[in-house]
C-alpha cells in the first residue's frame, strides 16, 4: 500500500464529507470559471457587457509638464492601476483597478466589451517572436503586419482601449537585436499613422542595455514598459540613466520571481508565504512605482488569476478548484494588498494572514529532508483578522519536471492523492515510497472566500538533479 493511501485511509473520517463537494465543484467551475460570477457572490457578466461598445472612444495622450510625464484619458489625468489578466474582472474593478493589460490580440473584442462594462480600459499587446531571424524573414514581418492592420480596423474606437503594446521580453531570449527594434519601429508608425489616438509601447524585462537600443532604433514609441520583479526599485535608476528619455510604466511586477528567490540546497526555489507577499506588494507599489509618478505612468500586477510556474501559487493570485471551496476561485491576500494600495482602504473582509510554516520544526530553507516513508509534522501558523473560521486545505506534490521559460506553459503535477482538510493547522504524514523532491502546500480558507497560503519544499532519499538556477526567467504572460 503506497504511503499516500495510507494517509488517505488514516483521514478517511476528516475527508469522507467533502468528497462530494469536491465533485461537485468540480462540475461547476467547468461552467463558471471563464466568467467573474461567483469570486464575491455578485451577478454574472450580462450579455450586453461582452458586445462591442458604441460609446465614442476617449483621446489618450501622454504629455510632459513640471511636474513631469503625465498620461490623459478623456482629458483627464490617468493614472494605469492595472493587472495583468483576462479574468475576475469585477472583482478588479471593486478594489480599485482601472486597467487590464494583455500579452496578445486573441479575443480582444470579448475583453474589451467586459473591461468596458466594469469601467475598465485595456492595454492591449500584439505577440511579437523571440526568435531573431523572424525579423529578417519578409513573410513574418508581412503576417504581423496583417495582424497589426486587422487589429487596427476592428479595435481602434473601442471605447476601453488605452493604448498598444508591441511584443512582451523579446529581449530575453536574443530577438532583441538592431533589426527587430528597427522593425517594432515601423510597426509604432503605422498604428500611429491610423490611430492618432491611443499611444504606443513595447515591453521589455529589465535590462539597460535594451532600453538604450530602443532609445537608439525604435524612436516613434510613446513609452516603455517594463517588466520587474525584484529588480522593481532599481528600475528608475535604470532608465534615468539609459539613452531613453521618455515616460514608462511598469507592465509586470509582483514578488521576487523564482529565478531571484533563495534556493534550497538541492537547488529547488523557496516561495514567499502569502502575508510575506503582501509585505512585498505594500512596499514595492509604494517605493517603485508612486514614488516615481513623476516619470512612472502606472503599472500592471501579475498575475490577475492563477498558473502553474515552479507552484500553482507563486503568481497567482486567486486560487482555484479546491475543495471545501464554495467558489470558482478563492482571492488570495495579494488582492487584499492591491485594494489598499488603489483605494487607500482594506476591503471589509481579508485573507488569513499565514506566517511561517514548517515541517518537523524545519523551515524551507533548512534542507527538510527524509527517507521514503518516515513520519513528519507539518504546521502553519495563521490568523483571521475578522476572527472567521479557518479551514487547512493541505496538499503534497511531486517537483515539476518540465520547466518553462519566459511564462510559457508549464504542467502542473498532479498531487499525490486527494486534498486532505482540517480544522487545524497541524498535520501527522508520511513521506512518500519513492525518491525524489517533493513540496507540501498549505490553503488556509476564511469563510468570505479568500486564502492564505505557504508551500515547503522537501526531498526523499535521493534527489532529482537540481533546477539550474538562471539570471533571468521573468514570469511573463498571463
Amino acid at each position: 500500500m503506497t504511503t499516500t493511501r495510507r494517509l488517505l485511509l488514516k483521514h478517511q473520517q476528516l475527508t469522507l464529507l467533502i468528497g462530494m463537494a469536491v465533485l461537485w465543484l468540480c462540475g461547476w467551475h467547468s461552467l463558471c470559471s471563464a466568467s467573474d460570477a461567483g469570486v464575491m457572490n455578485t451577478p454574472p457578466t450580462t450579455v450586453a457587457e461582452t458586445q462591442p461598445a458604441t460609446t465614442a472612444p476617449a483621446a489618450v495622450s501622454i504629455q510632459a509638464g513640471d511636474q513631469g510625464f503625465r498620461l490623459y484619458r478623456g482629458g483627464q489625468p490617468y493614472f494605469i492601476k492595472g493587472v495583468g489578466g483576462r479574468r475576475y474582472l469585477q472583482m478588479a474593478a471593486q478594489a480599485g483597478a482601472n486597467s487590464v493589460r494583455t500579452w496578445g490580440a486573441h479575443d480582444a473584442g470579448d475583453l474589451l466589451g467586459r473591461a468596458h462594462g466594469y469601467g475598465m480600459t485595456v492595454t492591449l499587446g500584439i505577440w511579437l517572436s523571440h526568435t531573431a531571424s523572424d525579423y529578417l524573414d519578409p513573410d513574418y514581418r508581412r503576417r504581423i503586419i496583417d495582424e497589426i492592420q486587422q487589429s487596427l480596423d476592428q479595435y481602434k474606437n473601442h471605447p476601453a482601449l488605452l493604448m498598444w503594446a508591441l511584443g512582451n521580453e523579446i529581449n530575453l531570449e536574443g530577438a532583441g537585436t538592431p533589426e527587430a527594434w528597427q522593425f517594432v519601429d515601423e510597426l509604432a508608425r503605422l498604428i500611429k499613422a491610423q490611430d492618432p489616438h491611443h499611444p504606443v509601447i513595447t515591453v521589455i524585462s529589465f535590462d539597460d542595455v535594451t532600453a538604450d537600443r530602443v532609445a537608439a532604433y525604435a524612436p516613434h514609441l510613446d513609452a516603455l514598459g517594463i517588466n520587474a520583479y525584484g529588480t522593481l526599485s532599481k528600475v528608475r535608476a535604470m532608465i534615468d540613466a539609459s539613452r531613453f528619455k521618455g515616460p514608462y510604466l511598469v507592465t509586470e511586477w509582483g514578488v521576487d520571481g523564482h529565478w531571484e528567490a533563495e534556493r534550497t540546497v538541492w537547488g529547488r526555489p523557496i516561495e514567499p508565504t502569502s502575508q510575506q507577499k503582501v509585505d512585498f506588494h505594500l512596499q514595492r507599489y509604494a517605493q517603485g512605482i508612486l514614488a516615481n509618478s513623476d516619470r512612472c505612468i502606472g503599472s500592471y500586477v501579475f498575475l490577475w488569476g492563477q498558473k502553474q510556474e515552479r507552484t500553482p501559487t507563486w503568481y497567482s493570485m486567486f486560487i482555484e478548484q479546491l475543495p471545501g471551496l464554495d467558489r470558482p476561485a478563492a482571492a488570495c491576500a495579494t488582492v487584499d494588498a492591491m485594494q489598499y494600495s488603489w483605494s487607500g482602504g482594506w476591503p471589509t473582509n481579508r485573507a488569513p494572514e499565514v506566517g511561517r510554516m514548517t515541517i518537523d520544526d524545519q523551515f524551507a530553507g533548512g534542507g527538510v529532508t527524509f527517507t521514503p516513508g518516515q513520519p513528519f509534522v507539518a504546521s502553519v501558523e495563521a490568523v483571521d483578522p475578522e476572527n472567521d473560521g479557518l479551514r487547512f486545505v493541505w496538499q503534497m506534490m511531486a517537483e515539476p519536471i518540465t520547466l518553462s521559460t519566459g511564462g510559457a506553459y508549464e504542467p502542473q503535477p498532479e498531487a499525490l492523492g486527494d486534498m486532505i482538510a482540517e480544522d487545524i493547522g497541524k498535520l501527522h504524514l508520511t513521506a512518500p515510497d519513492n525518491a525524489g523532491e517533493y513540496r507540501l502546500f498549505v490553503y488556509v480558507l476564511d469563510t468570505d472566500g479568500r486564502v492564505g497560503t505557504a508551500n515547503v519544499p522537501f526531498q526523499v532519499g535521493l534527489s532529482l538533479p537540481p533546477e539550474p538556477a538562471a539570471a533571468t526567467s521573468p514570469a511573463s504572460g498571463g
